[in-house]
């Protein structure tokens, strides 16, 4: 059975307060079981300051730029965010894994409220089938629950789902708007092919809100 991708998105992120600061290695902070497979997320720690100064509340994301060979990418990681008052201020502190991904054991990187990132989780051990786009559910990520409001998905084709369309089945239908179509003009209308709002096994990724 196919891996579900759930992209998770925090709605209170609209207005990003980005900073530098400094990322460490820390041999202290373990690496989250099915963190290198996307299944998880990877723990970072900071103060109560640093935390309050960036607007996280669970999740930050950290962003550096980098050369690999001729090219310059944009290395980003997402981290869910540990209190630790033992470190300094404007400070981060991570796996070995993260700062290698990062470039280095000690560098300054760019800090941020984290405002989407996605995971990939096992169908088999995680049944959503039933669940339907407004439903809510409560997912584990890195030993935290997290509250979720499903708010609609896409199947193994393509096709998005609809929350004004009921049941898990293809459906062809005329819209107006989005998701399925974008008009182009004022009143435009158009048949197109879409999902109905329940998650079926044919759903190949989900998109959520984070609840509080």
């Amino acid at each position: 059975m196919a891996d579900f991708k759930i992209v998770i998105s925090d709605p209170a992120s609209k207005k990003v307060k980005q900073m530098k600061i400094k990322a460490k290695a820390d041999e202290s902070i373990q690496s989250v079981e099915g963190e290198k497979e996307g299944k998880n997320v990877p723990l970072g720690k900071i103060n109560s300051k640093t935390k309050q100064a960036l607007g996280v509340e669970n999740f930050v994301s950290l962003s550096v730029i980098r050369k690999e060979g001729d090219k310059i990418v944009n290395v980003k990681v997402h981290l869910l965010v540990q209190v630790d008052e033992n470190i300094p201020d404007n400070e981060i502190h991570v796996n070995k894994t993260v700062a290698e991904k990062l470039g280095g054991d000690e560098l300054v990187v760019t800090a941020y409220r984290t405002k989407a990132f996605q995971l990939s989780l096992d169908q088999s051990k995680l049944n959503l089938f039933g669940i339907k786009i407004n439903d809510e559910i409560t997912l584990d990520i890195s030993g935290t629950s997290l509250k979720l409001k499903v708010t609609g998905g896409s199947d193994n084709t393509g096709f998005p789902m609809r929350p004004d369309v009921s049941g898990p089945a293809k459906r062809r239908i005329l819209l107006s708007d989005k998701p399925g179509f974008i008009p182009e003009e004022d009143g435009e209308r158009r048949r197109k092919t879409v999902r109905g709002d329940t998650i079926s096994n044919e759903i190949v990724q989900i998109n959520a809100v984070i609840l509080r």
